[in-house]
């Protein structure tokens, strides 16, 4: 496209009233279709580019492997700017991408979409150390605050959903509270009355949600510290979250001297969902916990998947005797998994593409 003015333009500006007359001349500029950026995700990818304002734009895309191209017609053009979603590809697989107006070919783009990668033993059906961790031989993944053997808080379970279910108790401890916990990183050393553990282990993929089965039995809350104190006799909350980052390395948690992720304001946090319920279940319901992107063009580098049986435990607040039971976890990666609202949710805060 050129854009060319070869008339000169006057507008006139009344500024503290004196009338200014301005001039303006749009010179020649040519423009060239291309893409600038392709973000590929693990069933789709987002395209950006410019088009020379010719024909119509169209994204034409196909496997490295593959010779003959597929058309993608739904394509956002405004101005020389243009923007595409391209679904229903296929993961972990290499594609090349180009953009057309049905006679000018920009130059090809390659990207690899992403693995649907799921963390070892998220079903919990796996237990070492006396059954006190879920991990499968060989494996490192997840880990809790028995390691300080002040309670017993976390156990496999033959109640569950299919094999073993992970079952969280909060218990008193030295007067204390100590809820059942379980997280994907390393139990480091008591500290005081708490403990450090580090949170985090070394992840890439981007998930768009998680799926998984729990059952709480919530008691009232007996053990309060501050800056919870008026929770004292509320119904107890159970806690499953996960959360995708781009630090450099684990997050040093120490519950002794309260330092804990700053999930609101965390500028390392890519990606965040939260389940928070009182709510008693005599039966397992199954959850869909979107993660809400607050970036589409990071990538991860760790990942946080954390339950608790008392929601504020790490204040060492909730009620003795609340039971959170976890099972088949799974990371969902296929937007065809989630309804419209769930998916709309992920992006709530920013453009998938």
């Amino acid at each position: 496209m050129d854009l060319n003015c070869i008339i000169m333009r006057y507008f006139y500006v009344m500024y503290e009233g004196e009338e200014i007359r301005w001039s303006v001349k749009v010179l020649h500029k040519q423009v060239e279709t291309g893409i600038s950026s392709v973000n590929p995700w693990t069933f789709s990818a987002g395209v950006k580019g410019v088009t020379d304002g010719n024909g119509t734009a169209v994204v034409e895309y196909r496997e490295s492997s593959d010779s003959e191209w597929s058309t993608w017609e739904d394509v956002l053009v405004d101005g020389t700017s243009v923007t595409a979603e391209i679904s229903g590809l296929q993961p972990d697989t290499e594609y090349v991408a180009r953009l057309s107006n049905g006679t000018v070919y920009s130059d090809e783009v390659i990207f690899r979409t992403g693995a649907p990668v799921q963390l070892p033993n998220m079903n919990f059906d796996s237990w070492s150390k006396n059954d006190k961790y879920p991990n499968a031989a060989g494996s490192d993944v997840w880990d809790s605050a028995n390691s300080s053997g002040a309670a017993v808080t976390t156990s496999p379970s033959t109640d569950a959903v299919e094999g073993y279910a992970a079952r969280l108790e909060s218990v008193s401890a030295f007067g204390m509270l100590a809820a059942g916990n379980l997280f994907t990183g390393q139990f480091v050393k008591l500290a005081g009355m708490g403990a450090e553990l580090d949170w985090g282990i070394p992840f890439d993929s981007r998930p768009l949600a998680l799926r998984g089965w729990y059952k709480y039995s919530p008691a009232t809350i007996n053990k309060v510290k501050d800056p919870y104190k008026d929770q004292m006799g509320q119904p107890d909350q159970c806690q499953i979250m996960a959360f995708l980052t781009d630090w450099d390395g684990p997050f040093r948690v120490n519950t002794n001297t309260k330092t804990f992720v700053d999930l609101d304001n965390d500028p390392g946090i890519i990606a965040l969902g939260q389940l928070n319920t009182s709510e008693a279940s005599s039966e397992y319901i199954q959850f869909i916990l979107p993660l809400v992107y607050r970036s589409n063009d990071r990538m991860p580098k760790y990942v946080v998947i954390s339950g608790a049986s008392s929601r504020f435990g790490d204040y060492f607040t909730g009620g003795t005797g609340s039971v959170l039971f976890m099972d088949q976890f799974e990371f969902i990666y296929d937007p065809a998994e989630l309804t419209a609202e769930e998916y709309e949710k992920v992006f709530s805060q920013v453009d998938p593409v």
